[in-house]
């Protein structure tokens, strides 16, 4: 494991379709400390931060053990400032090398998987280099359009089977990994070559709306940690 790797869980009280998100109950907890308590099975917490405004969601963090990075009130109200700015803000003072900006409502990411995409991450984009980056996805085999046509299949005649469609690759939200000096040049915590960390279907629920977060109740049953 990375020792100069800060985990990230950036996470503000307000929610523009759900109040209080991360607060909601999930397992025995709520979203946040569910999330935190995935990343201690294989962080330090001196390595952990939860970047909040909150005066409430920083006291989950103190229970926890983890430390608070506190979040000027203009990066967490609603969105007036650009993501680009929430994340430069946060980065800037975090003080590790490596930084891995982790979702708390992305749950059912397993600290295996987050312990694999680290390893791939210290070996790729580390030491070999091969790629700048890594992000989580699920990798799709799918049929798309556009408001017009079909994307990356033949609807007609020559209708493409499923095993020959192309690779595409959906951001599931729950892990971005880059290194600190490159994200506050280029004010994004991606390059322009990542790893694609393919995760299982139920890790990539990112919870947007009630539905999501109903789903991810339901599907505790097949997590696996």
């Amino acid at each position: 494991m990375l020792k100069d790797l800060a985990v990230i869980i950036p996470v503000r009280l307000e929610s523009s379709r759900i109040k209080h998100k991360v607060l909601l109950p999930f397992g025995d907890t709520t979203l946040l400390e569910w999330k935190i308590r995935q990343v201690l099975k294989i962080v330090s917490p001196n390595n952990i931060f939860v970047s909040t405004e909150s005066e409430i969601l920083e006291a989950v963090a103190k229970k926890c053990g983890v430390r608070v990075h506190h979040r000027e009130e203009y990066l967490a109200l609603g969105h007036n400032a650009s993501f680009s700015e929430v994340i430069v803000g946060v980065v800037k003072d975090i003080d590790f090398a490596h930084i891995a900006w982790v979702t708390a409502v992305v749950p059912l990411m397993s600290p295996s998987e987050y312990q694999e995409a680290f390893k791939i991450y210290d070996r790729y984009v580390v030491r070999e280099k091969h790629y700048d980056s890594l992000f989580s996805a699920n990798m799709l085999k799918e049929y798309f359009w556009d408001i017009d046509k079909p994307l990356n299949y033949r609807a007609d005649k020559h209708h493409t089977i499923s095993q020959e469609l192309p690779k595409i690759f959906r951001v599931t939200n729950g892990l971005y990994m880059r290194d600190r000096e490159s994200i506050l040049q280029s004010g994004y915590f991606l390059g322009k070559n990542p790893y694609k960390f393919c995760v299982s279907k139920i890790s990539g629920i990112d919870i947007d709306e009630y539905e999501d977060y109903e789903m991810a109740r339901a599907l505790l049953s097949l997590y696996d940690d």
